[in-house]
Parts: structure tokens; sequence; C-alpha cells
């Protein structure tokens, strides 16, 4: 095998929406490497992989994301979080200095809030769930979403037909191994927040009698992007007991936000991760601050820190930078994608370092 190209497997994480940083990542990946294999992602990082598979380079990516303004897709100009948790947190917070993530969670977890019940009611008896967490999630996001999923799904859905990219069967052709066995070349992940469990998308949307080849990728990318408090929950209907059920799915991000376990290694392929690492400030009152410390805290349910399986991970580094509220500045802008160089630059020493014996381009 000495000498031999091999294909690069890679998978990126979930984390707002920074995805200027994967972008920059990206363009140091094609610098090396002229072959990539299955492409994976979760929220954020699932715009990322579906727009890189459907074939969009580094340059053409930097240029459509530098040029569009999430603020066109909001369905609220007023005041987000205008609702019992917010009052609960600032409460909290009175004579504290700092709020850890555990006293949130219980928030989003334990609380039982009054205001959501009728929420509540409505979607149904959701067992399996953890605990209040799911459904107070649920009831949360449709009350507060302010970005309009509808029209988010038809942008992707544009970017992905520029390309020739409509459907999942339009990305067959990956490399077929024991975690891929229908060979997409891109996956990724949501939530069934009515079982509490992870999907993968296209394959487990069989589970909803549709043929996983025909689920539209648009659609995929809506489904596991769909953050809480910023989107309503993606409605998908599911026949049980010869009755048809609503299902709420919701980002892939809250059960598991660095989804490793989509790709694989083989002896055609290596691996790779890009994670995105966001700073959170201990000043989070403003809407703004307080919104990102609600979506990092609602993420990662259950699993355990830095509880991953491949070795050749680029940590990527955003600091404070809040994308979900307002425009990017232009300052803001490039220390995201020379973020994403420097990890991949980093990363990519580390593994010509560990495979000699291979080109790793």
């Amino acid at each position: 095998m000495r000498g031999a190209k091999r294909a690069l497997n890679i998978v990126f994480s979930g984390g707002e929406t920074n995805s200027l940083a994967f972008v920059g990542a990206y363009e140091e990946l094609e610098k090396k490497y002229s072959v990539l294999g299955n492409i994976a992602g979760v929220s954020t990082g699932a715009l990322a992989a579906a727009l890189i598979g459907a074939g969009y380079s580094a340059a053409e990516l930097k240029e459509l994301l530098d040029n569009f303004d999430f603020n066109s897709l909001k369905l609220r100009k007023n005041k987000f979080l205008d609702i019992s948790i917010a009052e609960k947190i600032r409460s909290m917070a009175e004579g504290k200095k700092w709020l850890n993530d555990n006293d949130l969670f219980v928030l989003l977890h334990k609380q039982d809030y009054p205001e959501l019940q009728h929420i509540k009611r409505e979607n149904g008896d959701f067992k399996g769930t953890r605990g209040n967490f799911l459904i107070n999630l649920i009831a949360f996001s449709q009350k507060n979403a302010f970005i309009n999923g509808e029209l988010f799904e038809k942008w992707v859905a544009q970017l992905l037909a520029n390309k020739g990219i409509y459907t999942f069967n339009d990305l067959r052709g990956g490399i077929t191994d024991k975690v891929n066995p229908r060979g997409y070349k891109v996956r990724m992940t949501a939530v069934d927040a009515n079982i509490g469990k992870v999907i993968v998308l296209p394959d487990d949307i069989a589970v909803y009698n549709i043929e996983p080849d025909k689920l539209e990728v648009a659609r995929a990318v809506r489904m596991s992007m769909c953050m809480p408090f910023i989107f309503e929950p993606v409605v998908q209907m599911k026949k049980e007991n010869n009755s048809l059920k609503p299902h709420y799915i919701i980002d892939g991000g809250v059960l598991d936000n660095f989804p490793v376990w989509l790709i694989d290694s083989t002896q055609i392929n290596s691996i790779a991760g890009f994670k995105l690492i966001e700073r959170q400030s201990k000043d989070f009152m403003q809407e703004e601050k307080l919104l990102k410390k609600l979506i990092i805290v609602s993420h990662d349910t259950g699993v355990p820190k830095n509880s991953y399986n491949i070795d050749n991970i680029a940590f990527i580094n955003t600091g404070f930078i809040s994308t979900v509220y307002s425009a990017l500045s232009e300052k803001e802008i490039i220390y995201l994608y020379n973020q994403g160089k420097a990890s991949v630059q980093k990363l990519i020493i580390g593994m010509q370092k560990k495979n000699q014996g291979w080109r790793v381009f």
C-alpha cells in the first residue's frame, strides 16, 4: 500500500451557524487531498457536508456564505425568548457571578412551564424521552423560533440544484462500508424527539415510509439543522396503528453534536473530524448571549465529553462569535475562516507523521 492514494472520510460537528470556519478548513483540505470519500455532519456541519458533497469548491462556498445574511430568513424582528425560561434565568442570576451549565440544564430538563402546557398537549405523547427535556425544547422552539425553516430549505435546495443535486439518489457512489452500507457520499443526523433517538439521514427515513434515495437533501439538511430556539421542528408524519402520527424532528446535535460514528476507516480511506469549539461569555444576560448559551447547553445530552473514536480531529476555535442573531462583520468572517485553515494545517502535519507510508494528497 506504500505510496497509494487514500480517500479521506470526514465528519463535521454542529455549532450554531459558524459554517465559514468549515469553509476555511475545506480550503486547506483541497490543497492536500485530491479525493474525498464519505462526508458526514450534523446541524451546521450537515450544511457544510451537503454543499461540499454536491461539488462546491471552498472559494465558491466562501463567496456564498460571505454574501448571505441569515437575517433575511427571520420570522420575527422583535425580541425572542420572551417566556418564563428567560425570566427564570434572570432570577437565578441575581446575586450570582456565574450560572453553570447544570443550572441551565435543570431548567430545560426538569422544570414544568405552565404557559407551555397547551403546546405540549398538542404535540402528543412523548414516550421514551429524557424527562421533560425534549418536549420542553419542542415547546420552546415552537414559541420562539425566529428563522423561517421553509425559506432556509428553499435556499439550500437552490444551491444544491445549481450542482444538479436534488435527492440522495444523486449522492450515491460513496465508499460502501459497515457504517454506510448504501454507499451515500453524504449523510447526516437529526433527532426524532418523540422517541428520543438520533436518526441517520437518509437511511432511517425508511422508518417513515419514505425511500431513502427519494429523500430531498435540502429537507434532510433542514432536519439536521433544526436548532432549538432558532427553527421550528420539522413535522414528519409516521404511520402507526393504521393512522398517521406527527413526529417532531430537531437538530441532531441535541443528542450528539459530533457523530464521528457516521464515518469509518478502511484499507482505502483515512478519516478526520472537524469540531467547532465555542467560547462562552460569562456575561450572557443579553438576548443574543443567552440564546447562544441555551443552544450550547441543549447539545450533547447524555454524551460524555471527548468520547470520540477517531484520533484525527481538527478543533476549530470560533471564539465568542455568535451568528444566530446578527450578520458577521468583516473582521469576524476573516477570523472564522483563518481559524478553520489553521486547525487543518495543524491536523495535516500530525496525519502525515502518522501515515508516512501513504501519500495523503
